[in-house]
């Protein structure tokens, strides 16, 4: 089993303690993941350390290939793995002849290993990384497909004067909408109704 640990350091100094974290694992910034807590004794007279607990985004990818392949592996499914780091996260792309089951309805399936996924490596290292699965650029289609209906709602729109009210939709994917109709000309959007049936309202500026 593959085993996925930070390492802890500690001192008065937190660039000092985050310094000697880096050159001891010969890493630069870019090439970990760390979590710094402050720390203060009590008693007369009061001391403050710092707690740094750093990994190196090079194992938590590694970890993440194991954890999907043995969970794929026991799905029966054949998979192989693309994964990006980024700064912020880290993406993994699932290739598969089964994207369908990986997927599930509306992509649930892949959203709640996603989630197992994220718990795992935060109960291990104690440190939250934000992890984004796909299967077969199945998101990357989907959000493409969200931005050019809402690019042809709007211009709808624009050309009728009438509202248009949106399928309900989750945070991220509201997000896009109001971020691809941000400067549409002769448009405004506003997210209405209460999760999980909360949409996006497309609205006409000028009648």
């Amino acid at each position: 089993m593959l085993e996925l640990k930070s390492k802890s350091y500690e001192g008065k100094n937190k660039d000092e303690v985050l310094n000697k974290a880096l050159t001891d694992l010969n890493a630069s910034e870019t090439e970990v993941y760390y979590d710094v807590k402050e720390e203060v004794s009590g008693g007369l007279f009061k001391s403050k350390k710092y707690v740094v607990n750093v990994v190196l985004k090079e194992d938590v990818a590694e970890y993440i290939k194991y954890y999907l392949k043995e969970i794929t592996s026991l799905m029966g499914i054949e998979v192989e793995f693309e994964t990006q780091k980024r700064e912020s996260y880290i993406k993994v792309n699932m290739i598969s002849d089964n994207s369908s089951i990986l997927i599930g309805k509306n992509g649930r399936t892949m959203s709640s290993l996603q989630d197992l996924l994220r718990q795992s490596i935060q109960s291990k290292i104690g440190i939250r990384v934000n992890v984004i699965l796909d299967t077969n650029d199945y998101k990357e289609k989907q959000q493409r497909n969200i931005e050019r209906l809402a690019i042809k709602l709007a211009k709808d729109v624009v050309k009728t004067g009438i509202e248009v009210k949106m399928d309900r939709m989750n945070s991220f994917e509201r997000r896009l909408v109001h971020n691809k109709l941000t400067n549409f000309k002769g448009v405004l959007t506003e997210s209405i109704g209460e999760e999980p049936n909360r949409c996006v309202v497309i609205k006409p500026t000028e009648k």
